[in-house]
C-alpha cells in the first residue's frame, strides 16, 4: 500500500499540534462531532482526529473521558473474547493490536491514558460550563490485529470499528465507564456527526457509515464520508469483495458481498420497521459479509453479517441487524447494564418481520427455540443452585459465559415481547414502541422510560410484563 497519504496527516497533527483551541459558547446548532484522518499503509494504520464536543448536560464538566476500545487487542491484556470462542476468533493463531497515542492537544491542563481500563481522561483548563464546546486534537496509530472478532483484518479484509479514541456516554451529567467486556456488545455512546477521510489501498472496495465520495490525486483514491447522529463509525474495506449501491425509497443502500438477496432483505426490513416504528433515522444503509466469529453486528448506518450463515437464517441475521438501526442506533440505551432493552426489541422486531412477510413457520420456530432453549438453561442453572429467574439486566462484565447473556438477554427478552403481544396486542404494542421511538431518537432511553411509555399508552403494562419476567 501507498505511504503517501501520511504526509496529509503529518500536515494535520503539526497544525493541530499549534492550535490553542479556547473553549466557546456552543451556537444552538452546534453539535459533538468528529473529524478522522486515516491513512492504511503496509504497517497499520495512521491516524490524526479531532474532536469537537458540546456539553449539552445541564452539568458543569471539568474532564472528558474516552473510550480506546482498540487497546483492548494489546498483547498485554486479556483477550477479548471467551476460552470458548478463542478457536473461532483466531484461526490463524492469536493475534494483536496496539493502539499507540502520540499526541493529543487542545485547551486542556493535563491528560492521562489509563491503559488498564482503555480510557483517555483529559482534564479540561477551565470547567465546561452547559452549553459550551472545547476542541481537542490527536495522533495515534493501529496495529491491527489478524482475527474474526468485530476489529481487525482477515483474508476477506478489514473491518475497522471502535479504532478511535471516543467519548463516553454522559448520562445525568455524568461520564459513563466500565471495564471492557468478552460478553456482549461493550459499546456505549451519546450520537455525533462524523467526517472521515481515508486513503483506499489500491484494488479494495469498501463500505461505510454515512454517505461518501471519492476523488484521485496522483493516482491515489481519497474517500470522504460523513453522517450524522450516528453513536459510532464503521469502516469495512476488502480486496475481493465486490460493492453494490441501489437507491431505495431516498435511502441509499451499499452492499459489499456476494449474497445476490441481500439488498431485497434490507428493503423489506426498511419497509417493514418504517411503517412500524417510524421512518429510517438514516440517509443511507451499508451491509457488509466478512468473516465473522459471531451472526452480526450493528453499528452506526452499517452492519456486519457472518458470510457464512446460509439460507433463512442469514436473511435473519440481516432484519436483525437492520433492526439495531431503531433499538441500538437511533434510539439507544445503556447495553452496559441492560443489554437486552435494545437486543430483545431487535429480536421482537425480527419476529414481526417474518410475521410481516408470511413465513410464519419460521416466526413461531423463533418463539419456540427462545422457549425451549430457555428452560433448558433454567434446568441447568437450578441444577447447580444458581437460578436466574427473575434476573434479565446486569453488567456486562458480570455475565459468567456468553451462554447465560444469551437466554437472558436474547431468549428471555425476545419471549417477554412475545407475551407482551398476547396479553395487550399486537397492533397497541406496535403503537407504544412506536411513541417511544420518536420520543427517544437520538437520545439515551432508560428502562424506566420504556416501562413509561408502555403504561402512557397501554395502562399497568409494565406491571404485567415485570411479573411476566418473574414468573420464568
Amino acid at each position: 500500500m501507498k505511504k503517501k497519504y501520511i504526509s496529509i496527516i503529518l500536515i494535520i497533527a503539526l497544525s493541530l499540534s499549534v492550535l490553542t483551541m479556547a473553549v466557546s459558547c456552543a451556537k444552538a446548532e452546534d453539535v459533538t462531532a468528529y473529524e478522522i484522518w486515516l491513512d492504511f499503509n503496509d504497517d497499520g494504520v495512521d491516524c490524526a482526529q479531532k474532536l469537537h464536543f458540546v456539553n449539552t448536560s445541564q452539568s458543569v464538566l471539568d474532564n472528558l473521558k474516552l473510550n480506546v476500545y482498540a487497546n483492548a487487542f494489546d498483547s498485554k491484556k486479556p483477550l477479548p473474547c471467551t476460552p470458548q470462542e478463542q478457536a473461532e476468533a483466531y484461526p490463524n493463531g492469536v493475534s494483536f493490536g496496539k493502539f499507540e497515542l502520540e499526541q493529543l492537544h487542545g485547551d486542556l491542563a493535563d491528560y492521562q491514558f489509563d491503559f488498564d481500563k482503555n480510557l483517555i481522561t483529559v482534564d479540561l483548563a477551565q470547567p465546561l460550563q452547559p452549553g459550551e464546546s472545547v476542541d481537542l486534537q490527536f495522533v495515534y496509530s493501529l496495529v491491527l490485529p489478524n482475527t474474526l472478532l468485530r476489529y481487525g483484518f482477515n483474508e476477506r479484509g478489514v473491518t475497522l470499528t471502535g479504532f478511535y479514541p471516543q467519548l463516553c456516554a454522559l448520562v445525568d451529567g455524568e461520564w459513563y465507564y466500565d471495564d471492557f467486556s468478552a460478553i456482549g456488545d461493550p459499546y456505549f455512546a451519546d450520537v455525533a456527526n462524523y467526517e472521515v477521510n481515508f486513503n483506499l489501498p489500491n484494488g479494495y472496495e469498501y463500505v461505510s457509515s454515512g454517505k461518501s465520495k471519492s476523488s484521485e490525486e496522483d493516482g491515489e483514491i481519497l474517500i470522504t464520508a460523513k453522517a450524522e447522529n450516528i453513536r459510532d463509525f464503521a469502516l469495512v474495506i476488502s480486496p475481493e469483495l465486490n460493492k453494490k449501491t441501489e437507491n431505495y425509497k431516498g435511502v441509499e443502500l451499499n452492499y459489499l458481498g456476494k449474497n445476490p438477496y441481500t439488498l431485497e432483505y434490507a428493503k423489506k426490513a426498511l419497509d417493514a420497521y418504517s411503517a412500524m416504528f417510524g421512518k429510517y433515522a438514516y440517509d443511507t444503509l451499508s451491509i457488509a459479509d466478512m468473516p465473522f466469529a459471531a451472526g452480526g453486528m450493528e453499528y452506526g448506518s452499517l452492519c456486519v453479517i457472518n458470510e457464512d450463515i446460509k439460507d433463512v437464517a442469514y436473511e435473519e441475521v440481516v432484519a436483525h441487524e437492520i433492526a439495531h438501526q431503531w433499538w441500538y442506533s437511533a434510539v439507544g440505551s445503556n447495553n452496559l447494564i441492560n443489554a437486552w432493552q435494545d437486543e430483545g426489541l431487535t429480536n421482537y422486531s425480527t419476529y414481526l418481520y417474518f410475521v410481516e412477510y408470511c413465513n410464519l413457520d419460521y416466526a413461531d420456530l423463533m418463539i419456540t427455540d427462545a422457549y425451549t432453549q430457555y428452560r433448558r438453561f433454567c434446568d441447568i442453572q437450578n441444577s447447580v443452585g444458581e437460578p436466574a429467574v427473575g434476573k434479565l439486566g446486569g453488567r456486562l462484565t458480570e455475565f459468567p459465559s456468553n451462554y447465560y447473556y444469551t437466554n437472558l438477554t436474547y431468549n428471555k427478552s425476545l419471549m417477554v415481547w412475545k407475551h407482551a403481544q398476547d396479553t395487550l396486542g399486537k397492533d397497541n404494542l406496535i403503537k407504544a414502541l412506536k411513541i417511544y421511538a420518536e420520543r427517544y431518537k437520538f437520545a439515551i432511553a432508560s428502562e424506566d422510560d420504556l416501562w413509561n411509555t408502555l403504561d402512557e399508552t397501554i395502562p399497568d403494562a409494565s406491571k404485567l410484563l415485570k411479573d411476566f419476567i418473574k414468573a420464568i
